[in-house]
């Protein structure tokens, strides 16, 4: 290392971060993330650990999420998902090639309110709830495309906050933490 190596992640470390990211297709954050430290080999990757990857970013604009897995929920019940926070009516997209193989009602389904579950070929599920509504064109039985708009943030179930409720089900089987998997991703505009 040029000057010799100090310890601190300063300015030199961010940008040559940046710069790997970037040469590597990865999110570029400066910052070393997961995505980042298992292209170095320093932890497994989302495939190692039998995680799917997403296509596509399942929220278009401006948003921000935290990992909130397994938050205490009323009634006793434990978050499932990540809560990616977002103006009503933004557009919500498919992370992935599949089909939509349920449709949910604000009518009908009280906690999650409007919502969709698309299904990958390997029977992965990608659960999305409290759509203010649901894309023209999209219901039960739907082939979509990664990217392609499925929904639209919103606030009905049981919330009042617009926000995209989001489930990861590998295989078809229980849930298990979204957030490194959608944080891989990440393309929250913040401004």
């Amino acid at each position: 290392v040029k000057g010799g190596a100090d310890g601190v992640f300063g300015v030199a470390t961010s940008v040559s971060i940046g710069k790997f990211q970037s040469a590597q297709g990865l999110n570029v954050t400066t910052a070393l993330d997961a995505p980042t430290a298992a292209a170095l080999g320093l932890i497994p990757s989302l495939a190692e650990l039998g995680l799917p990857t997403l296509q596509a970013f399942p929220v278009q604009g401006r948003c921000g999420f935290t990992d909130s897995w397994h938050a205490p929920r009323p009634g006793g019940r434990l978050h499932e998902g990540v809560d990616i926070i977002a103006n009503r009516g933004t557009p919500l997209l498919a992370v992935s090639d599949g089909v939509i193989t349920r449709a949910y009602d604000a009518a009908t389904s009280s906690l999650s309110g409007n919502g969709l579950r698309l299904t990958a070929a390997d029977g992965t599920y990608f659960f999305y709830a409290h759509l203010d509504s649901i894309a023209p064109g999209i219901a039960a039985g739907t082939p979509v495309k990664a990217g392609q708009v499925i929904g639209f943030v919103g606030s009905t179930g049981n919330t009042t906050t617009p926000h995209l409720h989001f489930e990861v089900h590998p295989k078809g089987g229980a849930a298990v933490n979204p957030f490194p998997i959608v944080k891989a991703v990440d393309a929250c505009k913040k401004k």
